[in-house]
């Protein structure tokens, strides 16, 4: 991200429906903090320091209300004539400060997420474009300017009362009364129907289509962008300032408006959107009840009896977050209900919030978001919920329906206190006493819990949080690789940040639950709990790392299923299996190292494992870069090879039992592979293309496997194999299976249990591919199968692999589900 970025933010409009002249729209406040300050603050949060605030009606409340605030220029806009005029006041203003780097300009009246900031920075950096700007989703902002995008490219942005005026084309008799019913019917609002119904009466023939840089588009083809103008806008200020020079009030507000800018960009055809997909990745108001409503995402307020929540339940509209099936939501009823009775029956009828987290299938991306990989995620209709109540001193009380967790009891600050260590997280955790008090409790559920709540009490540190009475259900299938721990960990954040009134935006949220999860012991990443918080139901999500920014979403097809498979062989990762996980990434981290040392000419540029396939590397060149390494070191030879950094090596060791040996170059090679399938896949399900994502699928789980029916698979990453690939490219023979994307490499965390369920499941008819789910050792698989041929598919691995071993029958389709939430 650009360090010189200026951010200019339009304060000066009447805001007339708020109907409240007393201040400023901007001045008002969102729950006790005006909402001009939150708008600077989530800025600064994002490496935003320097600001020109463009005030006009009511500019002294503005000044007064940031008084103190530092880094503000003001521009004042004399007439209130649109966006565009407002824009070219403060573009003006910051030129005569001798300004000339990036500008990113917002409307006043939205409260911006700082990923979001940082994601449209990062994405005019990265992608070298002229002009990038935030479009939500239609759904988030239905009145809003049009994108119009065709086949990929944006052509540009239509107001809604244009779109609505083109739409009366389709009218025989343009009289007033039919136009009127139209534009009712179309959305506009009372104040924008006038002067759509002037123009008409002024000039009756309305054109078929509108013109678009060369381009015609009619009225349902600008309906149909599922993108809304956010007003969030990122360019160069002299770009900007010539582009603002073609401004012209040919609409029918009679305004100047700032979108009218992106011709200038279009023509240049270097203009690209950031997707705004979460409510509260952009939070808007334009009147006073809208102003209200966005309390509920800085303070949870309106906390209700438990007896109030069962009267209630059987009225809760749940189909936003459980679709639309009715045996499904009448199930989910009835567990909400029984959970709150046993919470009452546990404690009292007390003021409560209901928090609910999913499980979690990843498509691809299995083992590298830590690495700076992608993931592809959805989450599952099972779920983990919470009954929680904020109690009067520190102490949290967990039970569970299920009898075989045990009740637990803890003080937050007798936890904060076994370590003095409280600058650095990863230090606190690995204080010999925080590590006991984890060891003590290993392989029971409060250590989850404590995961979640000691790391957002470590974080703000100044906030003393609220004790917790919980109570908690969930069917996610335990130790099955869904990510059940998670998901508990992930639920009890969603209550730690409602009932503690804590600011914490979407990105530092996910990090902040997958950095508390190494308080068991474990060192992965944040994917599992992104997919929680972030998917979106009936949809595929890709998900980035390092930064961590949520990408397109694409709709599962219908024509296709995700089967998930238990194959009953458990792996926990607080008791045993966490060495073997560390010991993984302790490999990738010391194979990191060693490349840099042994390829210096790549060092500088690597900074993740995910950076080896950025840099512009040939696949040859990446084989050769993997053969210059070991392909097995053991401690004495890696220190031997990387003396200055033996004290690096000797902390990472700290995580994880020493084993005789490290195998860096197969789980190099499997981190590569997989850090490349999982940034394509998405392009390969917006295309359509199932089968082959099934034939994806199957490769990366070879990248885990490690029996073959009844032998052991070679995994290895030998010199000869090596030399094979490099000659096949060389040579031109065999190209596709020698890719580095289709190589599996060697993670070896399968099981032969798992890898016979995965072949079981390929031999069946619509298979097209499958691969163990999770972090390995145990857990489930996850098959894609044709919708035709599932059923078929669930009663093969029953009779052959479930009744013939004589588990439960395990396998099941499950659905793409909404992201972690609380219920209010």
């Amino acid at each position: 991200m650009s360090k010189n970025v200026l951010a200019i933010i339009l304060c000066a409009g009447k805001g007339t429906r708020m109907n409240d002249d007393s201040t400023s729209k901007v001045c008002f406040e969102v729950a006790g903090i005006p909402a001009v300050r939150r708008i600077i603050s989530g800025f600064r949060k994002a490496g935003v320091e320097k600001f020109v605030l463009v005030v006009g009606h009511h500019a002294q409340k503005v000044m007064e209300c940031l008084s103190g605030e530092p880094g503000i220029v003001y521009a004042f806009q004399s007439d209130q004539r649109g966006t565009g005029n407002a824009a070219l006041c403060g573009l003006n203003a910051a030129k005569e400060m001798g300004y000339s780097g990036d500008v990113i300009v917002s409307a006043g009246d939205k409260i911006i997420d700082p990923g979001i900031i940082r994601e449209l920075l990062n994405k005019k950096d990265a992608v070298g474009l002229s002009m990038v700007f935030g479009a939500q989703a239609r759904h988030l902002n239905p009145n809003g300017g049009r994108v119009v995008i065709r086949n990929g490219r944006v052509y540009g942005i239509v107001e809604q009362p244009d779109s609505a005026w083109l739409s009366l084309a389709k009218l025989e008799d343009r009289n007033e009364v039919s136009c009127f019913k139209a534009l009712r019917t179309f959305g506009l609002n009372d104040k924008k129907i006038p002067k759509v119904l002037q123009r008409i009466k002024q000039n009756p023939s309305v054109p078929p289509y509108i013109e678009l840089n060369g381009h015609k588009f009619t009225d349902d083809e600008i309906e149909s962008t599922g993108f809304i103008n956010g007003s969030l806008y990122c360019f160069n200020i002299n770009d900007a300032l010539e582009a603002a020079s073609s401004i012209v009030s040919d609409n029918i507000q009679g305004e100047f408006y700032l979108t009218d800018i992106l011709d200038f960009f279009v023509r240049k055809n270097s203009v690209d959107i950031l997707p705004i997909t979460r409510e509260e990745q952009m939070l808007t108001y334009s009147t006073m009840e809208e102003l209200k409503q966005l309390d509920r995402f800085f303070v949870f307020k309106d906390l209700k009896k438990a007896s109030q929540w069962l009267t209630e339940i059987d009225g809760m509209n749940l189909a936003d977050v459980y679709g639309t099936d009715e045996a499904f939501i009448r199930n989910r009823r009835n567990a909400l209900k029984s959970l709150i009775i046993a919470y009452i029956k546990r404690f009292s009828d007390d003021d409560i919030l209901i928090s609910r987290s999913p499980g979690r299938v990843n498509l691809m991306g299995r083992h590298v978001e830590h690495r700076g990989g992608c993931t592809n995620m959805m989450t599952t209709e099972r779920e983990t919920l919470m009954v929680i109540s904020p109690r009067h001193d520190d102490l949290v009380c967990i039970s569970n329906l299920d009898p075989r967790f045990r009740e637990f009891s803890f003080s937050i600050g007798r936890c904060m206190k076994l370590s003095e260590e409280k600058s650095s997280w990863l230090d606190f955790i690995e204080s010999p006493r925080v590590l006991e008090s984890v060891d003590e409790f290993k392989g029971e559920w409060v250590n989850y819990v404590k995961s979640a709540i000691l790391r957002f009490q470590f974080e703000f540190q100044d906030t003393p949080l609220v004790g917790m009475n919980i109570v908690m259900t969930g069917d996610i299938p335990m130790a099955a690789g869904l990510s059940s721990s998670s998901s508990i960990l992930v639920a009890v954040s969603e209550g730690i940040v409602a009932l503690n009134h804590l600011n914490v935006d979407q990105s530092r949220f996910v990090d902040l639950c997958g950095e508390g999860e190494w308080f068991v012991g474990t060192r992965g990443g944040a994917g599992d709990h992104a997919a929680m918080k972030c998917s979106r139901r009936g949809y595929i999500t890709h998900m980035n790392f390092k930064p961590f920014g949520v990408g397109e979403s694409v709709k599962f097809s219908s024509d296709y299923r995700i089967v998930v498979a238990n194959s009953f062989i458990s792996s926990k990762k607080s008791e045993g299996s966490k060495d073997k996980f560390n010991q993984k990434v302790a490999s990738y981290e010391f194979g990191l190292m060693l490349i840099k040392k042994l390829c210096p000419q790549y060092a500088d540029r690597l900074e993740f494992l995910r950076d080896i396939n950025r840099i512009g590397l040939t696949d040859i060149e990446i084989y050769e870069m993997l053969h210059s390494i070991p392909e097995k070191v053991t401690t004495e030879e890696l220190i031997e090879l990387l003396p200055e950094q033996k004290e690096q090596i000797q902390h990472i060791q700290k995580s994880h039992k020493v084993p005789e040996y490290y195998e860096v170059r197969s789980v190099m090679l499997y981190g590569i592979s997989e850090c490349l399938r999982s940034e394509k896949v998405i392009d390969v399900l917006r295309d359509g293309d199932y089968e082959k994502l099934g034939r994806m699928m199957s490769i990366s789980h070879n990248g885990d496997r490690v029996f073959k029916g009844s032998a052991p698979y070679d995994y290895s990453a030998s010199d000869e194999k090596l030399e094979a690939l490099i000659a096949n490219l060389r040579m031109d023979r065999n190209i596709e299976q020698s890719l580095v994307i289709n190589q599996g490499g060697g993670y070896a965390c399968s099981t032969k249990e798992i890898d016979g369920l995965v072949d079981l499941a390929c031999s069946c008819s619509g298979v097209l591919g499958a691969q163990i789910a999770g972090a390995g050792l145990g857990g489930c698989i996850i098959i894609l199968v044709r919708s035709e041929d599932a059923d078929n598919l669930i009663e093969t691995l029953d009779k052959e692999y479930y009744d013939a071993n004589g588990y439960p029958h395990g396998a099941q389709v499950y659905s793409p589900s909404s992201g972690s939430s609380f219920f209010s």
